[in-house]
């Protein structure tokens, strides 16, 4: 799979500077068929809202935006580019705020790699507000493509790279996670008490490679939901009854977990000091019932959107992974091997006189217990989110090599000097 993926990136890099009005075709029949879906979500009450005509106007706009992609490829041009701009000038923004916060020792180029993003965004916007005035093609967008057309073949090459790696020396990637973290997946002693914990399960062998994700959260007493959207069926689109959904209330989630028809092999903790245990309830309801669909609602949306409603800030969005073991991998924290630490540590509380109850609870929703959708996935826009989401991860892996190639030279140029 990683193979496949690495020649359509690279085959995609290789064809977009030469086909850049049929890339403004797909994305303007995405966005027409966006804002479709959209409305027709929210007039067949299969999304739930308060704020019907918002949610009608996102979708009017997307479809409009759409059509004006598909009739005038020159002004979608400009509003890309624009957008683009804009996004890189508050990108190197948050860049610079993080490193002022940071106290890394090559956290300079952290602060050159922002101020070279906001300067890049500046003289690309400024270009295209005076190709605009002088009716001309602005630079900016040749720019553009050829970053993306760049990231595309870089990526392709890296992805087609590991991927022959993984088959034909699987060494490399599995030695590093025979080694044993130096703790359990324990509460640090240095948070609030109301800190509890999320879980975020990975079965890398699933959906043919995959991956396929799991979750767990702490409810107040230290039990814990643990529960996935198994598709066992591997539908790319299946019904709720179909999904295979299951969710347990038990004490101890890795158990629940490997009692599974496949058994998962890792899992990354999260630390949530205000955890909101029944909004996350609550999303687990509402999914429940929820259609599986392999892009924008399947395993890892599911796990993203429970752990986000319990609290779990960290998490990124799957539209930065939309491969389940990509996503994982992109999540930041320590990763477990289930087989090097099979349990994570209790810490009950008991709320009652009553003998305190060990046995794993399989759970059947009743029809009438109303679940609550979170609220990213009330409102519209999805389209322009995933866009967004996407360049702001070509943009973080650029910013991972910048910074990586600028430790390796003042590495080199430290280790000459120590020679001479």
């Amino acid at each position: 799979m990683e193979v496949v993926r690495g020649v359509v990136s690279i085959i995609f890099g290789l064809l977009l500077p030469f086909t850049l009005n049929i890339f403004l075709d797909v994305l303007g029949i995405y966005l027409v068929l966006d804002g479709v879906l959209d409305i027709l979500k929210v007039a067949t009450g299969r999304r739930e809202t308060q704020r019907k005509f918002l949610n009608y106007l996102v979708g009017i706009v997307s479809i409009a935006l759409g059509l004006i992609s598909l009739v005038v490829p020159k002004a979608t041009v400009f509003l890309i580019v624009v957008v683009i701009s804009a996004r890189m000038l508050f990108r190197g923004v948050k860049v610079i705020i993080d490193a002022r916060h940071s106290w890394h020792t090559y956290e300079g180029f952290t602060w050159l790699y922002g101020i070279l993003l906001m300067l890049f965004g500046l003289a690309l916007l400024l270009n295209a507000l005076r190709s605009l005035l002088a009716h001309v093609e602005p630079y900016s967008l040749i720019l553009v493509v050829m970053f993306i057309s760049i990231y595309a073949l870089v990526d392709g090459i890296y992805l087609l790279v590991r991927g022959l790696l993984l088959r034909l020396v699987p060494s490399l990637f599995s030695a590093p996670k025979l080694k044993a973290p130096d703790s359990p997946a324990d509460l640090p002693a240095d948070l609030p008490p109301t800190t509890r914990r999320a879980v975020v399960f990975v079965r890398r062998p699933g959906a043919n490679g995959l991956g396929h994700i799991g979750w767990t959260f702490e409810w107040t007493n230290g039990w814990f939901n643990a529960g996935s959207v198994e598709n066992e069926s591997r539908k790319a689109l299946a019904q709720p009854q179909d999904t295979g959904f299951w969710s347990a209330h038990a004490l101890d989630p890795i158990r629940a977990m490997q009692k599974q028809l496949m058994t998962y092999d890792e899992y990354k903790v999260f630390y949530v000091t205000q955890p909101r245990p029944k909004d996350a309830w609550k999303t687990v309801i509402w999914e429940s019932r929820q259609p599986y669909a392999v892009v924008r609602h399947n395993c890892s949306d599911v796990a993203y959107d429970i752990l986000r409603a319990y609290g779990a800030t960290e998490l990124l969005d799957p539209v930065e992974g939309l491969v389940p073991n990509d996503w994982y991998d992109a999540l930041p924290g320590r990763s477990y091997v289930i087989e090097e630490n099979p349990t994570i540590p209790l810490h009950l509380h008991q709320m009652s006189k009553r003998e305190l109850a060990t046995k794993e609870i399989m759970l059947t929703i009743p029809k009438h217990i109303q679940g609550t959708p979170p609220p990213w996935r009330v409102n519209g826009w999805r389209s322009w989110q995933e866009l967004y989401d996407t360049w702001d991860k070509m943009l973080q892996d650029v910013r991972r090599l910048f910074i990586s190639a600028g430790k390796l030279v003042t590495r080199r140029q430290t280790s000459s000097q120590r020679q001479i």
